[in-house]
């Protein structure tokens, strides 16, 4: 299991390692790090959610009690940090927003799938559960565009006005209406083309580089402040506190066995690359939210070791893999 995790560890921390290096020479021109975010927000991560959706069956999708456990959890833990950003690190309510997501957005996309099909040999229920783990985090996003909306609008305006403005804003966001074009593309049984949905996926995993590139060209450029309490802080949440929740939550629903540990396994993953693209894209917390980013996956391995060890004290042996 080490080397599984070591194996899909190890090419985040070199694609970082060389959008560090690319800046440091000066490869690239400047202003790489927004054009690669922008790339993958408006581009190849809209391509990988509506393509992860539209080839699901919807019926499979439709997993109720572990959908609304994990949703439940998600936002739950987004609410609890932007708390403790808000009265622990006195932060400004885009700067609480940000951390919130930032400690709510698990790397499910990327990490998720390599480590689960070996810790469960591949099997269907895991493949379900991990695509799942990539698909229900949008409600992240929308958490922190509303936000930001919600900040931005004019306070003068009416009620109905700004919850308008909140909504047109979530619509334009390409994140939400490729998610929410992909679920009904599903819910209506339609079949994508092979070629497309080859083109789409082999597209939109163009995400995963593209987004780690940045981080190293964001680490460089921003002199990095290690505010370990901020750092910490996040981590502590992300990392412990997150699948503490969900296997509360999951329980509470009425999931148990198998799905229950890969529902505490997902949330468990450490932060998201997305969330460095959202920071890069709102101009909030840029440095602090690579170098959190960067510390969450130095941290994974010993808290999948560590949550491995306690799911089996619990009852939740891990019998395959």
């Amino acid at each position: 299991m080490l080397v599984t995790a070591l194996s899909a560890l190890t090419p985040l921390l070199l694609m970082i390692l060389a959008g560090y290096f690319s800046y440091r020479r000066q490869i690239l021109p400047e202003n790489s790090a927004a054009v690669l975010n922008d790339f993958v927000y408006y581009f190849t991560l809209p391509a990988l959610l509506f393509s992860s959706l539209a080839v699901t069956p919807f019926e499979e999708i439709a997993q109720g009690n572990f959908i609304a456990g994990y949703l439940v959890a998600l936002v739950g833990i987004y609410f609890l940090g932007f708390l403790i950003s808000k009265f622990a690190l006195k932060g400004s309510f885009t700067e609480n927003s940000m951390r919130a997501g930032t400690a709510s957005f698990p790397n499910s996309g990327y990490l998720g799938l390599p480590i689960m099909m070996y810790l469960f040999e591949g099997s269907r229920q895991a493949l379900l559960a991990t695509t799942l783990g990539i698909i229900l985090p949008i409600i992240i996003v929308i958490l922190i565009v509303s936000s930001f909306a919600l900040h931005a609008a004019d306070k003068s305006q009416s009620r109905i006005r700004v919850v308008w403005e909140i909504v047109l804003s979530m619509i334009k966001t390409p994140l939400i209406g490729a998610s929410f074009i992909g679920a009904v593309y599903s819910f209506l049984h339609y079949e994508l083309p092979d070629f497309l949905e080859v083109g789409l996926h082999n597209f939109g995993m163009a995400s995963v580089p593209c987004a780690l590139f940045s981080v190293g060209i964001l680490l460089a450029r921003n002199k990095m402040e290690l505010k370990v309490m901020n750092i910490g802080l996040v981590n502590l949440v992300k990392l412990i506190i997150h699948p503490l929740l969900a296997a509360a939550c999951l329980w509470a629903f009425g999931v148990r066995g198998t799905m229950l540990l890969m529902g505490i396994l997902l949330t468990g993953m450490p932060v998201a690359a997305i969330s460095c693209v959202l920071a890069e894209t709102y101009q909030t917390c840029e440095a602090e939210t690579s170098a959190t980013f960067l510390v969450s996956m130095i941290l994974y391995i010993p808290m999948l070791y560590l949550t491995l060890l306690l799911t089996d004290m619990c009852g939740l042996p891990l019998i395959n893999g």
